[in-house]
């Protein structure tokens, strides 16, 4: 009886210390959008614990993540640095963390940012891998960029003009 209680402890224990992560895109949480040539990429940690790990474009997706931003909330000695891989893909490597007395504390919430860049109808997958486990993501999104409504508009004005010229 013993053996099991403490085992059962021990699996509580590790899945309490689980840092959960999302993925936003323009501040929305889901699995796939339709957004704009730029959108905002946020990493979102929901609790304060330290971790380390990659946000990519996996390979064979169309667009980038660019203008990277390390939040208040990733710590003061969080970092990102430029990442690529063959056969993975091209992003950041992430790391949210801070000294013993470092201000601004780790914390959860919003710890990165990016701008996904891209051209209409261009597709892509973001993935989030976090350590140990770098072979499966925690989190990901699909992306496809598709025209603001307002060019549509625009451009269906335009076709209707032309068309009424001849």
């Amino acid at each position: 009886m013993m053996k099991k209680l403490l085992v059962l402890i021990l699996v509580l224990g590790l899945a309490s210390a689980a840092n959960a992560m999302l993925i936003e895109v323009d501040g929305q949480e889901g699995d796939s959008f339709e957004v704009d040539i730029t959108s905002t990429i946020t990493v979102v940690s929901e609790d304060a614990s330290s971790w380390f790990g990659y946000i990519i474009v996996e390979e064979g997706g169309a667009g980038s993540l660019e203008n990277a931003l390390r939040l208040d909330a990733a710590g003061d000695i969080g970092a990102f640095s430029a990442y690529s891989e063959a056969g993975w893909g091209i992003g950041y490597e992430l790391t949210a963390s801070m000294s013993p007395t470092g201000v601004p504390a780790l914390a959860a919430g919003s710890q990165f940012s990016f701008d996904y860049l891209g051209s209409i109808g261009d597709t892509a997958t973001i993935s989030l891998f976090v350590d140990p486990e770098y072979t499966t993501p925690i989190a990901s999104v699909n992306v496809t960029i598709v025209p603001e409504p307002m060019t549509v508009v625009l451009l269906g004005l335009g076709a209707l003009f032309l068309r009424r010229r001849r």
